[in-house]
């Protein structure tokens, strides 16, 4: 064999490994209409967003079954970002310019979305996570909209929930992650700010912890002593348990309570009795109506079917859902066609029929601000017996243009 012969078996062996980790990328067909979906299957939101890709299947199995959207199949392309913000951004170049995808169904969290929205508006794409939620990410970009609500607003209907029943909050304490940005930003400027809106004092200043510390004894410590009616915990949920389960074995009774952030599925099996008395928020009451329940139901048994356990769908699984079908909605308004030929002017009108959409889902009544964030309503739920009780709702506001 010549050495130019050995060069190229070697480039093409080479390309086949690649293809073969990656996936290969067909072409387009015209009969098709390709959305991504950036999946933090691995990684630390994992736990979290591992059933994301099961509410998005239910979803586009079901839209494929009736007819497809405009008369085409959803063809779906997964990437597995692990959570990394970089890999957030490999993904939606990958979905942009190899996929030739039409929209994007996340990335996950806010971390990721921090910079995949920038990559994003330059590859002029539109990117719709089921999850990020801190502060002012989608407002500096065109392409970006989150299915997801303002953690401020949430944590505020808890707060005037529980003085309408009467369960008024005299002081509380909060406990934060430092190195997670969704939980410092509810911890230090959602938290913070709204109990004293609310007249609650705070027994001492926040006080921090790194969400990936194995021993967060020193931290709990410090509550010790404090008279409070509440602990405002500010984690994502493998988190909260780990606190959660450190304040009980230190002796530390008060209920904590949150916004959406750990307002999990899990929480009912994994704090047990030790969340007795939590307080939190969720955009999702897989008991509010027929469809949520029935959307619970399939979701449950999609689990079951792939060896997952999970007792009702999370607030972003069912957004996850409710995405898909939004898309749906949004194409047929501007009667996308999927041709490879107009993928940059149709990923456009994608994203300007966002702009204007009314959308109702398993949620409820959905539509997006003009900084690109949804307004979803709120459900404020209590930890009783191990079960999930719902102790009061709030509509979703109207949307500012």
């Amino acid at each position: 064999m010549t050495i130019y012969r050995r060069r190229l078996m070697t480039g093409l062996v080479g390309a086949a490994a690649i293809a073969g980790i990656l996936g290969t990328v067909p072409a387009v067909a015209a009969d098709e209409i390709v959305i991504g979906a950036s999946l933090g299957r691995t990684g630390i939101y994992s736990t979290i967003s591992k059933t994301t890709e099961t509410s998005i299947d239910i979803a586009v199995r079901e839209i494929n079954a009736a007819g497809g959207i405009n008369g085409r199949k959803i063809k779906l392309v997964k990437f597995d970002t692990a959570g990394d913000p970089k890999q957030a951004v490999v993904a939606v170049r990958k979905f942009a310019r190899d996929d030739k995808a039409l929209a994007v169904i996340g990335p996950f969290s806010s971390s990721e979305a921090r910079v995949a929205f920038a990559a994003g508006e330059r590859e002029k794409i539109v990117q719709i996570p089921n999850a990020s939620s801190a502060p002012k990410l989608a407002d500096r970009f065109s392409y970006a909209y989150r299915m997801t609500e303002n953690e401020g607003l949430q944590f505020n209907r808890v707060l005037v929930t529980l003085k309408q029943k009467g369960m008024a909050i005299g002081s509380a304490a909060i406990l934060y992650g430092t190195d997670d940005v969704v939980s410092k930003a509810v911890g230090l400027f959602i938290m913070k700010p709204l109990f004293a809106k609310n007249g609650v004092k705070l027994a001492k200043a926040p006080i921090g912890f790194e969400t990936k510390a194995v021993d967060l004894s020193a931290q709990v410590t410090q509550l010790k002593g404090l008279k409070t009616d509440y602990i405002g915990l500010a984690g994502i949920t493998p988190v909260a348990v780990r606190v959660l389960k450190e304040m009980r074995r230190q002796g530390i009774t008060a209920p904590i309570i949150g916004g959406q952030i750990w307002a999990d599925p899990e929480i009912v099996r994994q704090m047990g009795k030790d969340g007795e008395g939590a307080v939190f928020s969720a955009w999702f009451w897989y008991k509010r109506d027929d469809r949520s329940k029935e959307f619970t139901r399939k979701f449950v048994e999609e689990n079951k079917k792939r060896g997952i356990d999970k007792p009702f769908p999370h607030h972003v699984d069912a957004s996850a859902y409710d995405t898909v079908y939004l898309l749906k909605q949004v194409m047929e308004e501007q009667k996308i066609t999927g041709d490879p030929a107009k993928v940059a002017e149709e990923r456009t009108k994608i994203r300007d029929g966002l702009k204007t959409v009314v959308f109702n889902g398993v949620i409820g009544k959905i539509c997006f601000e003009s900084t690109g964030d949804a307004q979803l309503p709120g459900y404020v739920l209590t930890m009783k017996n191990s079960e999930w009780q719902l102790i009061g709702s709030h509509d979703s506001l109207p949307c500012k243009k």
